[in-house]
């Protein structure tokens, strides 16, 4: 992905406009991950968010491009409710969290929107 002037230029017009839009001051960094064995699986890993590190880190391989720019979309929108104050309402250290938590349910909802 990283040699797809294409596809950096659809990433960097996603983040310009979510700078616009969500006023973002601190910038995530952004790892693009190769991982054949996670893409060999059915329910691998697509996309997360680390708000200790501020990290984006979107798996690419064996994903059609516009598919990991969706996913960097709402990883973002993840960074802004970091930057909100909005994680530490919520516990997302479980793997039900969106399912056991009103409040980060409504956050995955915010993302997903």
């Amino acid at each position: 992905m990283n040699n797809n002037p294409e596809f950096n230029q659809a990433l960097g017009g996603i983040y310009r406009d979510a700078v616009k839009k969500f006023n973002i001051r601190t910038t995530p960094k952004l790892v693009l991950k190769k991982d054949e064995e996670n893409a060999s699986k059915t329910l691998g890993r697509t996309a997360y968010y680390d708000p200790n590190n501020l990290t984006v880190t979107l798996y690419t391989t064996g994903r059609h491009p516009k598919d990991i720019l969706r996913s960097f979309a709402h990883e973002l929108i993840h960074h802004v409710q970091n930057l909100r104050g909005d994680f530490e309402m919520g516990d997302a250290s479980q793997a039900t969290y969106a399912q056991d938590d009103p409040h980060m349910r409504k956050m995955e909802m915010e993302a997903y929107l």
